[in-house]
């Protein structure tokens, strides 16, 4: 697998995460019963339920090491974790299967990856992210405008133009600052700059998911 093929991999935007990356490694000569217990125990976790009891049984019966087992646990909460936040018209099945392919996960896994990815059970997760999401408030009205400071006790501010601006959030909370007019021309294209990147970035998965 090529680097440059793992950061374009569709699921996972421009870098793979380590517990990921290493998660191929780890599952080498993990028999398919010892894979499916552990997957059912990690997708429990994700559906937000206690599974604690079932890796306490899935390490004591197990000849894996405990750290390694740790670092397969980790690897496919992550896996599923980035997936799930994939809408499903976005991410395609056989998309999917490739990427994984890619990151050299054994052939006979890939399966059940992609069914708890697009089974009946991704309702579930997806309800429980949702919950954790943290939620910022969002705009709901800017105002602006430029004023010129003619008496100040800063000869430097005096006759300078600034931009005055006022934000309404969603939680009913008003948020007013001002800002030098060089400063706000900083930050627009600072914004345009990072609005570039982003739509780059987008074109670069949507190209992929379309192969």
């Amino acid at each position: 697998m090529s680097s440059i093929h793992a950061q374009d991999s569709s699921f996972l935007g421009g870098r793979v995460p380590p517990e990921i990356e290493s998660l191929s490694k780890n599952l080498k000569d993990v028999d398919q019963e010892m894979f499916r217990k552990t997957l059912k125990a990690v997708v429990s976790a994700l559906e937000g339920k206690d599974c604690r009891e079932m890796m306490k049984s899935i390490a004591e019966s197990s000849i894996i090491p405990q750290d390694r087992l740790g670092h397969i646990v980790a690897g496919m909460h992550r896996m599923l974790s980035e997936a799930i936040r994939i809408p499903t018209s976005s991410l395609k099945q056989e998309a999917f299967k490739e990427d994984l392919r890619e990151l050299r996960i054994p052939e006979e896994f890939i399966t059940d990856f992609s069914s708890v990815v697009f089974g009946a059970r991704r309702a579930a997760i997806e309800s429980v992210a949702f919950q954790k999401d943290s939620h910022l408030p969002t705009v709901e009205d800017f105002k602006w405008r430029v004023d010129v400071a003619i008496s100040t006790s800063s000869l430097a501010r005096a006759l300078q133009p600034s931009v005055l601006m006022q934000m309404k959030l969603s939680d009913g909370s008003f948020h007013r600052f001002e800002v030098p007019v060089s400063k706000f021309h900083d930050l627009r294209y600072n914004v345009a700059l990072i609005l570039k990147e982003m739509n780059d970035l987008e074109k670069k998965s949507i190209l992929k998911i379309q192969d």
